[in-house]
C-alpha cells in the first residue's frame, strides 16, 4: 500500500488533488498535514503541523517512521507584506514556502523511488504575460537575507522570490539524487491563497474567475494529482506547467544560487 505525505490538502486545489490521487488509486494512503480544518478523506492520517513553526514541524515530522512513497509539497502563502515573522523569527512567506519542504524533506524517511513534487508559480517569471502585472518580479539576493522580516519589500514581492526558491529547492533536491519536480498551477482565482485587500479579495473572488484561460481549483487539482502519481512526467528537476512539461525562467536555472539556498537552508532549519 503506498503512502504520500501532502501539505496544503485541506481545500483547495490540494484538496481536490488529494480527493483524485485517492480516487485513482484504492490502495493509496495519505498522510496530511493540518494546522486547523481537516480533510474529511478516507484512508487519510492526519498530523496537526503548522508550517510556520520549526518545532511543529519536527514533531510531526517524528511520528513518520516508515518510509513514504512521495511527497507532495502543495501548502504555500502569500501575505500583505514581507514583516510578519513567525515563532523563529523568519518572514512567513519564505519560511513557509521553502523552508517547510526543506526541512520536512530532511526528517521525514523516504522510500528510494519517492518522489517529490512542490508547488511553484508563474510569479517567478516577474512578467506581464505571466502575472498579469500583479506580482512584481523576483529580486533574489542572500537566502538569509531573504528569510528575514523585510519592511522594504511588499508580501508579493516576497511571495515572487519564494516561489522562485522553490525552483532552486527542487533543482537542488535533483542533484541529489531525488525524484523531484515543481508543478505550477498557472492563475488559479479563487484557492484562498492570496491575502489581499478588500478590493483584491473582490478581484480574486468575482473578476479574475471570468476571464479567460484561467485554471480552476477542480482542474488543477486533477493536474497536480497527475503530476505526484501518473506515469513520470520528464526527468527529475523538471518543471510542469499544468499538465505540461516546459522550462522555467531563465534566472530559475542558476546553479549557485542553488547550492547556495541549500547550504543556507540546512543552517536555518538545523
Amino acid at each position: 500500500m503506498p503512502t504520500i505525505l501532502m501539505s496544503g490538502a485541506s481545500r483547495g486545489i490540494g484538496l481536490h488533488a488529494a480527493r483524485r490521487m485517492l480516487d485513482i488509486d484504492p490502495t493509496l494512503r495519505l498522510i496530511v498535514l493540518a494546522r486547523g480544518e481537516q480533510p474529511a478523506l478516507p484512508r487519510t492520517t492526519v498530523l496537526r503541523a503548522d508550517l510556520t513553526s520549526l518545532d511543529s514541524l519536527r514533531k510531526a515530522a517524528a511520528q513518520i517512521s516508515e518510509p513514504v512513497d512521495g511527497y507532495v509539497g502543495n501548502a504555500g502563502i502569500q501575505m500583505t507584506n514581507a514583516t510578519t515573522p513567525t515563532a523563529d523569527g523568519y518572514e512567513t512567506t519564505f519560511a513557509v514556502n521553502v523552508l517547510a519542504h526543506h526541512l520536512l524533506l530532511r526528517l521525514v524517511p523516504l522510500a528510494g523511488h519517492a518522489r517529490v513534487v512542490l508547488t511553484g508559480s508563474d510569479a517567478h517569471f516577474g512578467d506581464l504575460r505571466h502575472n498579469l502585472g500583479l506580482i512584481p518580479a523576483p529580486k533574489w539576493t542572500n537566502p538569509d537575507q531573504l528569510a528575514r522580516p523585510n519592511p522594504g519589500r511588499s508580501g508579493r514581492g516576497a511571495y515572487a522570490d519564494s516561489k522562485l526558491g522553490v525552483l532552486y529547492l527542487v533543482h537542488a533536491l535533483a542533484r541529489r539524487g531525488f525524484n523531484a519536480y515543481t508543478w505550477n498551477p498557472a492563475f488559479t482565482p479563487g484557492t484562498g491563497l492570496v491575502r489581499a485587500d478588500r478590493i483584491g479579495n473582490v478581484l480574486f473572488r468575482r473578476v479574475f474567475p471570468l476571464l479567460p484561460g484561467v485554471n480552476t481549483a477542480e482542474r488543477a487539482g486533477d493536474q497536480l494529482a497527475a503530476a505526484a502519481t501518473g506515469p513520470l512526467p520528464a526527468p527529475s528537476g523538471s518543471y510542469i506547467d499544468r499538465a505540461t512539461v516546459t522550462p522555467s525562467s531563465a534566472a530559475s536555472y542558476d546553479e549557485a544560487r542553488e547550492e547556495e539556498l541549500w547550504a543556507a537552508a540546512e543552517r536555518l532549519t538545523a
